[in-house]
């Protein structure tokens, strides 16, 4: 699958980023957890979309394609719900834990429920994707973005299996996407931890917000590397590793 570069250079990453005394300890959960099944999900849906926009596929297949989906949700399901929950808005909230719990049963519905439900969720992410400009705060920011980059997969599925255009719905996740990266990238800076200390040691932190932050420090003495360098693009990534930029990110370089 595509984004399994992006995937290892996180897990570098986080392995590079060296904690200093007291500062803010960067998140426990697994980057290499949510994100992939978030980012498998949508690899799996557009490869649902390629198969029936060729018109080569069985009603079996289609079924089983649409179970992949399923199943690579039920793999980040309890981690997003915890980020759909936090949402304070409520009908974004309701409507996205909705989505997800219906989606499992998307190979059962008739004919005339999926096109109904397909025009539904579909206008629950494009809403999902507006509250990005209207809530404030990243970590507000991130919640929401956990609920766009979910409901958009499934509302691609769903509008497919209901014969229905998809397109247009997929400009938007990709300016959706965008706006993730955007409005979740982190802050960076150098600076010297103890400026007095001799070596000089030098840091690299950034931050998202809360705890996903990230820092590494570099000290060079007697001509050889005892700590770094740093590698800034390194610490950067590792400190979104745990957010929905790091599943916009990958997401936007599968879109086609």
């Amino acid at each position: 699958m595509k984004g399994k570069l992006l995937r290892g250079f996180a897990a570098t990453a986080l392995a590079l980023a060296v904690m200093l005394p007291g500062a803010t300890q960067p998140a426990h959960a697994d980057p290499d957890d949510t994100n992939n099944s978030l980012v498998d999900m949508l690899d799996l849906a557009l490869n649902l979309l390629g198969r029936v926009g060729d018109g080569n596929v069985s009603p079996a297949d289609l079924a089983a394609m649409t179970q992949d989906v399923i199943n690579a949700l039920n793999e980040a399901e309890s981690a997003v719900i915890a980020h759909i929950d936090a949402i304070a808005v409520a009908d974004i909230r309701d409507d996205a834990t909705a989505a997800i719990i219906e989606f499992e049963d998307i190979n059962n519905f008739a004919e005339e429920t999926l096109e109904d439900w397909a025009q539904d969720v579909t206008h629950d992410a494009v809403r999902a994707s507006s509250y990005l400009d209207a809530v404030s705060g990243k970590a507000a920011i991130d919640d929401v973005g956990y609920a766009v980059v979910t409901l958009f997969p499934i509302a691609m599925v769903a509008r497919a299996r209901a014969g229905f255009g998809t397109t247009n719905l997929r400009n938007q996740y990709r300016a959706a996407l965008q706006k993730i990266v955007d409005k979740l990238a982190p802050t960076c800076e150098y600076y010297n931890p103890e400026p007095n200390a001799i070596p000089v040691i030098r840091a690299y932190t950034c931050e998202v917000y809360g705890i996903h932050t990230a820092t590494q420090l570099e000290q060079y003495w007697l001509g050889d590397w005892q700590l770094g360098p740093i590698v800034p693009a390194a610490v950067e990534a590792a400190s979104y590793a745990n957010t929905s930029r790091a599943v916009a990110i990958e997401s936007l370089s599968q879109l086609p």
